[in-house]
C-alpha cells in the first residue's frame, strides 16, 4: 500500500517538475524586449508600513526614481511605533491636507493624511494600528487613480516597473498581475542598473535559487494555465474595481493568496474570459530573511497564510475557482506540498531500514529533477537580462547539488511546522526581522535626490 501511494505521488510530482521546466523553456524567448512605452494610465502605489524605520527609505528612493509620470504613492503608516513617520516626514516634508476616500471598504480609524511639499505626487496616511490587510483597505479606499500597485515597506521598484505594468493592463481582460520579486542582497552597484552577485552568504543563495525557480518557472507555467493563486504580496498590481467588488481584504497572515483567490473567484462568477498574469519584466527588489530564525518565522508564516486560505475556500473548489486554480492547489500546493510533507519524514527512514531500492531509486530521480529545475531557471533569468559573471556560474553550478540535498530540505520543517503552529494559532504573526541592506546594494546611490526624476 504505502509504495503504490508513493508511486502516485511520484508520478504527480514528476508530471508538475516537467511542466515546469518545459513550460517556460518553451514560452519565454530570448532575450526578451522593454516593452514600447504607451499613455501612461493613472497607478496608484501603495506601502503599507509598520514599524519600518530600517528600510522605509529605500523603498521611497525606489519610488523617487520611477520612470513613470502618471502615478501617486500612498505610504500607509499603520500606527508605528518607531520612527517610521518621523522619517517620512523628514524625507518628504508633510503637511496636513483634506482627501475624502471612497467608502467602499472598512479598516481602522485614520488620524490624518499628509501631502509631501517636496513631491506633490506622495501621500502619508497615519492611521491606528490594524494589520497589513487593514492598511491595504485604506489605501484602497483613498487611492485615485483605477490601477492600484500593493508593495512591501522593504521592496524597492525598478526604475521602467511600472511602465511594464501600464503595457500589460492595456489588455482590459487582465484584472490583477504580480511582478517578478527578486532579493535585494543578490545585486550590487548602481541603484538604476545592479548587478547580479552569487558571492554571497549560503543562506541567500538558496533563496535566490527559490526565488528564481518559483517566479520565472512556477508563476511562468501557472501563468499559462490560468491557475495562479497567489500574487506576491512584495508586489502586484490589481485593478481597483476587482479589489472592491472582492471586498477588500481579508485579516489573515496569508492576504496575499486569500487577495488572489477572491479575484480568481470574480473571474469564475462575473468576468469570464478575464485573467491574472505574471509580468516578469516589472521587476522589484526585496530585502529577503538574513538568518535562520527570521526565515523559519517567514515560512512558517507563509505556510500558516496556505492552510488557512484552504479552509476558507474549501467549498469553493472547482464550483466557484475554476477547475485549473483547483486542481493546481489541491494536487500540487495541498496533497504534494503539505499533506505529503509528514510522511516523507517517516518513509525514508522505513524505507532505508528495510533496504528498498526503490526509495534510492526515487530519490535519485527527484534530486535530478530539482537539479534540472535549477538550470532551467537561470536559463530563462539570462532571457530576462539577469546575467552573472562566468565565476558566479561555477559558484551556482556547484551550489545547485549541495543545495538540493541540504537547504532544499528544510521546506519539510516550513511545511509541517508551519500546518501544525496554524492549528496551535491561526492568527499568529512571526515577523521576520528586517535591518535594512544598504550595506550590501544600490551603495552608489543611497541619498535621496532633491527633485523627482521624471
Amino acid at each position: 500500500m504505502i509504495t503504490a501511494i508513493t508511486i502516485v505521488l511520484f508520478v504527480l510530482f514528476v508530471g508538475f517538475q516537467v511542466l515546469y521546466i518545459f513550460i517556460p523553456l518553451f514560452c519565454v524567448k530570448s532575450p526578451v524586449k522593454p516593452s514600447k512605452r504607451s499613455e501612461e494610465a493613472g497607478i496608484t502605489v501603495l506601502v503599507p508600513a509598520y514599524n519600518e524605520q530600517n528600510i522605509i527609505l529605500n523603498c521611497l528612493q525606489g519610488i523617487l526614481h520611477l520612470d513613470y509620470k502618471n502615478c501617486e504613492t500612498i505610504f500607509i503608516n499603520d500606527g508605528s511605533t518607531d520612527h517610521t513617520l518621523e522619517l517620512l516626514d523628514q524625507s518628504l516634508t508633510l503637511k496636513a491636507v483634506h482627501r475624502l476616500p471612497a467608502y467602499k471598504l472598512s479598516y481602522n480609524e485614520v488620524n490624518a493624511v499628509y501631502q509631501s511639499e517636496r513631491y506633490p505626487s506622495i501621500f502619508v496616511i497615519d492611521k491606528h494600528n490594524g494589520g497589513k490587510s487593514d492598511a491595504l483597505n485604506t489605501g484602497t479606499d483613498y487611492a485615485k487613480h483605477e490601477l492600484v500597485i500593493t508593495l512591501d515597506a522593504d521592496s524597492v521598484l525598478d526604475p521602467n516597473a511600472l511602465t511594464e505594468i501600464n503595457e500589460a493592463f492595456l489588455d482590459e481582460k487582465v484584472l490583477a498581475a504580480g511582478g517578478m520579486v527578486q532579493i535585494t542582497q543578490g545585486f550590487r552597484g548602481d541603484f538604476k542598473r545592479p548587478t547580479p552577485v552569487f558571492s554571497i552568504p549560503w543562506l541567500i543563495r538558496y533563496q535566490i535559487l527559490q526565488y528564481l525557480t518559483n517566479f520565472y518557472l512556477h508563476k511562468t507555467t501557472q501563468a499559462r494555465l490560468r491557475s495562479i493563486t497567489v500574487i506576491a504580496g512584495a508586489f502586484g498590481a490589481f485593478r481597483k474595481y476587482a479589489l472592491f467588488e472582492a471586498e477588500g481584504y481579508r485579516k489573515t497572515v496569508g492576504e496575499d493568496m486569500d487577495i488572489t483567490l477572491r479575484i480568481q473567484r470574480l473571474i469564475k462568477k462575473r468576468y469570464r474570459g478575464h485573467k491574472l498574469l505574471f509580468i516578469p519584466t516589472a521587476v522589484c527588489y526585496t530585502e529577503c530573511p538574513s538568518n535562520f530564525k527570521s526565515l523559519f518565522s517567514q515560512r512558517f508564516r507563509w505556510q500558516k497564510g496556505f492552510i488557512d486560505c484552504i479552509f476558507n475556500f474549501r467549498k469553493s473548489f472547482f464550483r466557484n475557482l475554476g477547475f485549473s486554480v483547483s486542481t493546481y492547489l489541491l494536487l500540487d500546493s495541498l496533497i504534494l506540498g503539505t499533506i505529503n510533507a509528514f510522511p516523507s519524514i517517516v518513509i525514508p527512514i522505513f524505507l532505508i531500514f528495510n533496504k528498498s531500492y526503490l526509495f534510492v531509486v526515487t530519490l535519485l530521480l527527484i534530486t535530478i529533477l530539482l537539479a534540472y529545475q535549477s538550470i532551467a531557471a537561470m536559463i530563462i533569468s539570462t532571457r530576462y537580462g539577469v546575467k552573472y559573471s562566468r565565476w558566479d556560474y561555477v559558484k551556482i553550478a556547484l551550489f545547485i547539488p549541495f543545495e538540493i540535498v541540504s537547504y532544499r530540505l528544510l521546506g519539510i520543517l516550513f511545511v509541517t511546522i508551519g500546518t501544525i503552529l496554524y492549528f496551535k494559532d491561526k492568527e499568529g504573526w512571526h515577523s521576520s526581522e528586517r535591518i535594512g541592506v544598504k550595506y550590501q546594494t544600490f551603495s552608489e546611490d543611497i541619498n535621496l535626490p532633491q527633485e523627482k526624476i521624471v
